[in-house]
């Protein structure tokens, strides 16, 4: 759904969305929505932008982050709301983990041409528009060489770069619980993402050791049996519920406003500019 409500999960061109800042707070005061958090992967570098934007706007603002994490053999996304995003010990990290990324699409680059791809670093870079190159920057390059055939994208990505794919290369991430501990110290609330889609809702409690304070409910994967039973877990274990849409731009599939939640009352302090 688009309209009033709060997208509070939102990629921008600083990772691997396709619009600026800029234009989501645009985008996002045309389409109606009361406010939005910026929730870049592993990097807050688009914050700054964000927030200028939203305030020429008058558009409610949460600064955000999120995080991918290994918990044991699962990978658990922890999203981040309200941090100070110039903390020193928060920076530090995600340049550490910049530069892992950076690492892991060169070697991506690497298998592919092992497998006679030619694609280059080159004209991998072309495709991002700062700092952050992921896997949509690399198959955005061999679209661009004719490699993908436009009516099976998502099965080219899978077959190029998917988990079982060609030029695989996992995630070199932090642990969960270090994630929320870092977003703790830099003044922020740690929220679970898309606990539905993993499966990832099985570790609630062990999380919340850690300092995790709320469950990203309302999600565009997850059906309403599953919200029903994220909004109960919410309930019993009194944590905060979020919602939104992971919205992508063209570099993904679903729309901003597609999955919104009506209250952050648990965020007026975490408001951009409310400090």
């Amino acid at each position: 759904m688009s309209g009033a409500g709060y997208d509070l999960h939102i990629h921008s061109s600083y990772s691997d969305g396709s619009l600026t800042p800029a234009e989501l707070v645009e985008h996002a005061v045309k389409i109606g929505l009361d406010g939005i958090a910026l929730t870049d992967h592993d990097t807050v570098d688009g914050i700054p932008e964000a927030i200028r934007a939203a305030q020429e706007k008058n558009l409610r603002f949460i600064p955000g982050v999120e995080i991918t994490t290994d918990y044991g053999d699962v990978e658990a996304h922890i999203l981040g709301y309200g941090i100070d995003y110039r903390h020193p010990e928060l920076v530090a990290k995600f340049e550490t983990l910049m530069a892992a990324r950076i690492d892991r699409a060169k070697e991506m680059v690497n298998k592919l041409n092992r497998h006679g791809i030619p694609v280059t670093w080159e004209m991998v870079e072309q495709h991002s528009n700062g700092r952050f190159i992921g896997r949509p920057h690399i198959f955005k390059a061999l679209i661009a060489m004719d490699l993908v055939q436009p009516a099976y994208r998502r099965q080219y990505f899978e077959h190029y770069l998917g988990q079982n794919g060609l030029a695989y290369v996992p995630h070199q991430e932090i642990e969960t619980g270090e994630a929320i501990q870092l977003i703790l110290k830099a003044g922020g609330i740690a929220v679970l993402a898309h606990p539905g889609r993993q499966g990832t809702q099985l570790f609630i409690e062990e999380l919340m050791d850690y300092g995790l304070k709320g469950l990203e409910v309302y999600y565009p994967a997850h059906d309403a049996a599953t919200v029903r039973h994220l909004l109960s877990l919410a309930r019993r274990y009194q944590l905060v519920v979020t919602g939104g849409s992971d919205f992508h731009g063209d570099m993904g599939h679903g729309q901003m406003g597609e999955s919104v939640v009506p209250d952050i009352s648990w965020a007026e302090g975490l408001l951009a500019g409310s400090n």
